[in-house]
C-alpha cells in the first residue's frame, strides 16, 4: 500500500496542508484484475482500489462520511462515470 505524505506550509499566515500519495501501486493492481479472466469464478468481486487522497476528496466533495450510504453511492457514480476507470477492477 502507498503511503500517504502530508506537508504543512504557511503562506500568508494561513496553515496550507498538502497531502499526496503514489498511486501507482494501485493503478498497477487495478489494471492487472481487469485483465479477461482473472478472477472470475468467485461470487465476490472486487470492484476497484482507491487512494485514499482521492476518498478524502470525494468526501469533501459530496460532504458525506466514509463508510455513510450516502458517501457509497457517490462513490460508485464516480467510478462508473468513466472519468475514473483506472481505479475500476474486474469490469465494475
Amino acid at each position: 500500500m502507498s503511503e500517504l505524505q502530508t506537508q504543512y506550509f504557511d503562506e500568508d499566515g494561513k496553515i496550507i496542508i498538502k497531502r499526496s500519495q503514489d498511486v501507482q501501486d494501485i493503478l498497477d493492481f487495478n489494471k492487472e484484475r481487469n485483465i479477461d479472466g482473472h478472477n472470475r469464478k468467485s461470487d465476490m468481486k472486487l470492484a476497484g482500489s482507491i487512494p485514499f487522497v482521492v476518498i478524502e476528496m470525494w468526501m469533501k466533495e459530496c460532504g458525506a462520511k466514509l463508510g455513510s450510504q450516502e458517501f457509497n453511492e457517490y462513490c460508485k457514480k464516480k467510478m462508473m462515470s468513466g472519468e475514473f476507470s483506472k481505479l475500476v477492477a474486474n469490469g465494475f
